[in-house]
């Protein structure tokens, strides 16, 4: 522990009739200007091994902020389960979706009415509203969103640039430092983060997570809400993602081989609507197409950064799992917390007109072209039949 530094005597204000005004010989001040310097030397020299955070005003080491843990994963995998899982731990304060595009213009009353029966969310009953949260963090003076908040980091900023992270991650600071306000532990559930996974890590530290399911059975799960509702959002969001990748990337090479237009800079909204007009409607097969290429980008860009994968089919259909995931949760962060409830809905893949596998070989055929380092999409032949059961519910 580094001593505090004890202030001298001729450092006082000298008080009427208390304190003596001490006039120190040369050879004492030389002494004790030396020693207020050894002193400002080491705690320099401590600092190098001390971040600035984790140091009182008064110069002593305090304890170093709980670590943070980020959650990984795409749309309709299971991510908002296992991030409210992690929310439920009194240790934790939880921010969801931190790069969401509704974030750029969130309000109290928004706060209030997004939950999980607001919309046909397919979610588990959430104690608390998606962004609770961020209520701390809202703009003032009666301004929406978030502050710190781009829009661009929803999906424009999904892969890298060479202009590098550091407004995304001044963010992110933002938000750990409000949990460390409170003594907790901050917690990010992203669903848009993958592809940035290993900067953000190298940058900020932390422990990661990655959400996986079964790949067919996500896409279905996505492409279920524009064959049911007439909603195209998650397959427009993939092709986004892709067509609005750095141009000289592997995600724009794969996204011009789709015959993707490039929407110019601007709002999400509006980017949103242009994609629409361009490419509706659309088959099965290119969005399929869209959403593998998507995903086995992301796998090839977070695998450096990743801590512990978590395979949801598995955790939702085998109890020894759920206590090997248990056990890598607490024994990372100390944080105890149950999957018993997990339960994931599925689709009928027959149903579809695709061949899943012909599509799965060409778009790693084509990726391994532009030399993305590919895995094979085992999981969808292996994970075993999660069936329809709903009673506890990850998503479906």
């Amino acid at each position: 522990m580094i001593p505090r530094e004890r202030e001298l005597p001729c450092a006082h204000r000298p008080r009427p009739g208390v304190d003596r005004v001490w006039a120190l010989s040369p050879s004492a001040a030389s002494k004790s200007r030396d020693t207020v310097n050894i002193r400002r030397r080491f705690r320099s020299f401590a600092r190098g091994f001390v971040s600035a955070e984790t140091f009182r005003a008064d110069g002593q080491a305090a304890a170093a902020p709980p670590q943070a843990v980020f959650l990984h994963g795409g749309w309709r995998c299971g991510s908002t389960y296992v991030w409210n899982r992690f929310r439920d731990c009194a240790e934790t304060v939880c921010f969801y979706e931190p790069f969401h595009e509704g974030l750029a213009r969130l309000t109290a009353t928004k706060i209030r009415r997004d939950t999980t029966q607001t919309w046909n969310s397919r979610h588990p009953l959430l104690n608390r509203p998606y962004w609770a949260e961020y209520h701390a963090l809202l703009r003032r003076g009666g301004l929406r969103g978030i502050r710190g908040y781009r829009q661009e980091f929803a999906v424009n900023d999904y892969f890298p640039t060479e202009r590098g992270l550091a407004p995304q991650l001044d963010y992110i600071r933002q938000l750990m430092r409000e949990a460390h306000r409170t003594g907790k532990r901050p917690v990010l559930g992203f669903s848009r983060s993958l592809a940035r996974a290993a900067a953000i890590k190298q940058a900020l530290g932390g422990w990661h997570v990655m959400i996986q399911r079964d790949p067919r059975q996500q896409w279905l799960s996505c492409r279920s809400y524009r064959v049911g509702e007439g909603s195209l959002y998650f397959e427009l969001c993939h092709f986004l993602i892709l067509a609005l990748a750095p141009p000289q990337s592997s995600a724009a090479r794969y996204a011009r081989y789709l015959g993707l237009p490039r929407p110019s800079a601007g709002r999400f909204r509006d980017q949103f609507r242009f994609m629409k007009r361009a490419l509706w409607p659309w088959t099965d097969e290119l969005s399929y197409r869209a959403f593998i290429g998507v995903l086995q980008l992301s796998y090839a860009a977070a695998a450096p950064a990743i801590d512990l994968a978590i395979d949801i089919d598995r955790l939702s259909n085998q109890p020894r799992y759920r206590n090997e995931v248990r056990a890598g949760v607490f024994a990372a962060s100390g944080l105890v917390m149950r999957f018993d409830d997990c339960r994931m809905g599925s689709h009928d893949a027959l149903s579809v007109d695709l061949d899943f596998a012909e599509v799965e070989s060409d778009v790693l055929r084509m990726l391994r072209t532009y030399g993305v380092k590919t895995a094979e999409l085992s999981p969808a032949l292996e994970v075993p039949d999660c069936g329809a059961r709903r009673s506890g519910g990850a998503t479906s």
